[in-house]
């Protein structure tokens, strides 16, 4: 088969033939379908233990169909979480733009940083993919960017306050933001282990509290 010839439509043996409506799609259409589909199986069965056969189910295509786009399991559950972490980033955008008080809007950027349970399929995600990250740079340096846009909105939320006094000046409010996404990390490993009394709400707590240490203004200062 060529890279511009579209897989046989015949399902495997004990698999459903596609429907006619994903055949129609676009290439583009088909991938963005098929991660939609190992989203919802991902959350069914978990990233441990997914099959590319449970994708596909859900696609409504062959395992062969859906390997033929991403040419193993690791990619789709690498795409997976790309995908994920885009539509995250278009709702933080959003949701934050929002809050005008940048102790709520700390909360918030902690709430959805953080893994909302041990069984966060985002989280659970990314664990799978550090356990076994990408070899090509183009990927790694897209993993890379989602950390850089964390930090950057991050510092945003920092200047602001600082701007407006409700937080004190520091000195490098990327080099804050960046040192405290690092904490939340620490704080996500916690939850997603499931230790006891490390649950999201504790997370967010200790991650709002770790954040603001250094931006409350003191007693001289504080309006």
């Amino acid at each position: 088969m060529t890279a511009e010839q579209e897989p046989s439509a015949r399902p495997e043996p004990g698999e459903a033939a596609r429907p006619r409506a994903v055949a129609k799609l676009e290439r583009p259409d088909v991938r963005a379908h098929v991660l939609r589909a190992a989203l919802l199986a991902i959350d069914e069965v978990g990233p441990e233990r997914v099959r590319v056969r449970d994708i596909a189910e859900r696609a409504g295509m062959s395992s062969g169909h859906v390997m033929y786009y991403f040419g193993k399991r690791d990619r789709i559950l690498v795409s997976t979480l790309l995908l994920s972490e885009d539509e995250l980033a278009e709702r933080r955008t959003a949701e934050l733009a929002s809050v005008a008080d940048p102790h709520e809007a700390v909360g918030r950027f902690a709430e959805l940083y953080l893994p909302a349970s041990a069984t966060d399929v985002r989280w659970r995600l990314w664990a799978q993919v550090i356990a076994r990250p990408p070899a090509d740079g183009q990927t790694l340096a897209r993993i890379a960017g989602f950390t850089g846009t964390w930090a950057r909105e991050l510092a945003g939320i920092v200047d602001r306050g600082i701007g407006t006094g409700v937080f004190r000046p520091i000195g490098d409010p990327e080099e804050h933001a960046t040192r405290m996404c690092r904490v939340m990390d620490s704080l996500a490993s916690d939850v997603l282990l499931g230790l006891p009394g490390c649950d999201a709400a504790w997370a967010r707590q200790e991650a709002v509290r770790a954040i603001l240490r250094e931006l409350d203004p003191g007693p001289e200062t504080r309006r």
